[in-house]
């Protein structure tokens, strides 16, 4: 059932200009960081280059999608819930026999689906170079996983926000609150620090640069679940009235 709810969401989703604007815009930013990271590497000295292409494009072109990413996630999610409150198709789709979790789940990967379209744009430039260099296509994939990590992760706090206001553009203030929180808690703290271990920037860089960490992977995991959980105990709370 979660399936045909993220199937019917994502549906929902590229029936929607704003998602068809959003791919198009990004994939004419990042094409032009692919060029300019070309260019760049191209242009550099042999004895100055002191990582390879793929390195300089997994952290440049990589990087740039996960701001993306992160600008483009909470305006995807508030109106998830948000609007549906607002206008009642909330109570209906509750009454029918469909548990919340199956509700939530259905939207997180409806999003997320979404979002995967955007997360392949990289690698797909990428590999545009392959039969004319040799790329480092784990990095490169370890790059995408950090990527896609990154989507379901802002996925799920922006559906806990948009599950807690009828208003989107509450839900998606929020959401770029907590998300720039969560992007600056590295910043003056201790690099051992629980604080510090809270911030995505550093989880993702290991991602980048090709190191796959479980520890690196358990920190989106378990964030995502966090506000998945929150989201869950707010829409039980809402059909219990």
């Amino acid at each position: 059932m979660s399936l045909s709810l993220a199937w019917i969401e994502w549906r929902r989703l590229m029936r929607t200009p704003l998602a068809w604007g959003t791919l198009a815009l990004s994939l004419c930013l990042l094409s032009w960081q692919f060029l300019g990271t070309l260019e760049s590497f191209s242009g550099m000295q042999t004895a100055h280059r002191e990582l390879g292409l793929s390195h300089h494009l997994s952290l440049q072109l990589y990087g740039l999608a996960a701001v993306l990413i992160l600008l483009i996630t909470p305006i995807l999610t508030a109106r998830a819930f948000s609007e549906t409150f607002r206008n009642g198709s909330y109570a209906l789709l509750s009454s029918a026999p469909l548990s919340n979790l199956s509700i939530l789940t259905g939207k997180f990967f409806g999003v997320v689906g979404y979002l995967a379209m955007l997360v392949l744009i990289p690698l797909l430039l990428c590999l545009t170079l392959s039969s004319g260099t040799q790329l480092d296509l784990g990095l490169l994939l370890a790059a995408t996983l950090g990527l896609l990590l990154l989507s379901g992760t802002f996925t799920g706090i922006g559906l806990y926000f948009s599950a807690l206001s009828e208003n989107p553009g509450i839900a998606a203030a929020a959401s770029y609150g907590m998300l720039m929180l969560l992007s600056l808690l590295d910043q003056h703290t201790q690099a051992n620090s629980f604080i510090h271990w809270l911030a995505w920037p550093s989880h993702y860089l290991d991602l980048q640069l090709g190191l796959v960490r479980l520890s690196d992977i358990a920190y989106f995991l378990l964030l995502a679940l966090f506000f998945l959980g929150l989201a869950l105990h707010r829409l039980d709370r809402r059909r219990r009235g």
